[in-house]
C-alpha cells in the first residue's frame, strides 16, 4: 500500500472509530441519568459506584468496538490473515503497548500508527467522560477552593 493510501485508509478508520466512540459516549448520558434515578434510594456510595461502574462499562464497550474495527481493517488491508492475530495486534497497537512481537512491514506501518492515534484520542475522551461523571456525583470536591 502506498504512503498516500495508508494515510487515507488510516484516517478513514480513525474517523469512523472516533465517531463511534463519541456516539456511544453521547448515547450513554441518558442511560446514566436513568441508572442514577433508579439507585437514589440506596446509599450515596453504592449509587455512585453503580453510576460510575456503568460509565466504565460503556467506555469499555466503545473501546472494544474500536479494537474490533481495527482488527477488521488490518485483515482487509492484508496486514493480518487471521482474526486472533489481527485482534491481538489491534489491541496492542490501540493501547500503544507495542510489544514488538508482531511488526508490520514498510508497506503498512504508517497505517498501523493510526490505530495508536485512535487509542490515544479516544482514551482521552473516555477520561473526560469518566471525570465528568465523578464531577456530577461529587460536586463538592470539584467546587472547593
Amino acid at each position: 500500500m502506498t504512503t498516500t493510501l495508508q494515510i487515507l485508509f488510516g484516517s478513514a478508520v480513525l474517523t469512523l472509530c472516533a465517531l463511534v466512540h463519541v456516539g456511544i459516549v453521547a448515547s450513554a448520558i441518558p442511560v446514566l441519568e436513568r441508572v442514577g434515578r433508579r439507585v437514589t434510594r440506596f446509599s450515596h456510595a453504592f449509587a455512585s459506584s453503580v453510576v460510575l461502574g456503568t460509565g466504565v462499562l460503556i467506555t469499555l464497550l466503545a473501546h472494544t468496538v474500536q479494537v474490533w474495527a481495527w482488527a477488521v481493517a488490518f485483515i482487509l488491508s492484508g496486514a493480518m490473515t487471521d482474526i486472533p492475530t489481527s485482534f491481538y495486534f489491534s489491541m496492542v497497537t490501540y493501547t500503544t503497548l507495542g510489544y514488538g512481537d508482531l511488526v508490520l512491514g514498510e508497506a503498512l506501518r504508517i497505517f498501523a500508527t493510526f490505530a495508536a492515534v485512535t487509542g490515544l484520542l479516544t482514551f482521552g475522551i473516555s477520561t473526560v467522560f469518566l471525570i465528568s461523571i465523578l464531577g456530577s456525583l461529587f460536586p463538592e470536591i470539584y467546587t472547593r477552593r
